[in-house]
């Protein structure tokens, strides 16, 4: 990640995603991560969520904070996009970041949170990552969206 917080996609992922689509925080709070979702599947998720919302009122409280977090986003000329300071922080990315297509989704992690939840993979280089990189968005390609 550079100094203004911009970070460099994989073309892989950029192919998934598209130019543009959406960051939002990880639903899950003890994560402290980050989503990158296409623009269509954030829609389905927001849907989906505002039906459970309207059937359970202590449910909406979280649906209100998942929806608000969603910040449409897009890539610059040199394919970066821009995390808002408000997500760095809350992630607590610094200089070195982990990017990871998982399910319909890029999550983005620190670095030492991403170490600490998954040991066995602490011994992966840098290099070893990025070229393993353009399989794992090959598998979000095959998954079928609702």
């Amino acid at each position: 990640m550079d100094d203004k917080g911009r970070v460099i996609l994989p073309v892989s992922m950029r192919e998934v995603l598209g130019d543009k689509f959406v960051i939002a925080k990880s639903v899950d709070s003890t994560l402290k991560i980050l989503y990158l979702y296409t623009r269509k599947d954030w829609e389905n998720i927001i849907e989906a969520a505002a039906k459970i919302a309207a059937k359970d009122r202590h449910k909406a409280v979280y649906v209100r904070l998942l929806s608000a977090s969603g910040k449409d986003t897009e890539l610059d000329s040199q394919n970066r996009v821009l995390i808002p300071i408000e997500l760095r922080n809350y992630a607590n990315l610094g200089k070195e970041a982990v990017l990871l297509g998982y399910n319909n989704r890029v999550e983005i992690w620190n670095k030492e949170s991403y170490h600490a939840a998954h040991p066995d993979d602490s011994e992966i280089s840098e290099q070893v990552a990025l070229e393993n990189a353009d399989n794992v968005a090959a598998i979000l390609e095959e998954i079928p969206l609702a």
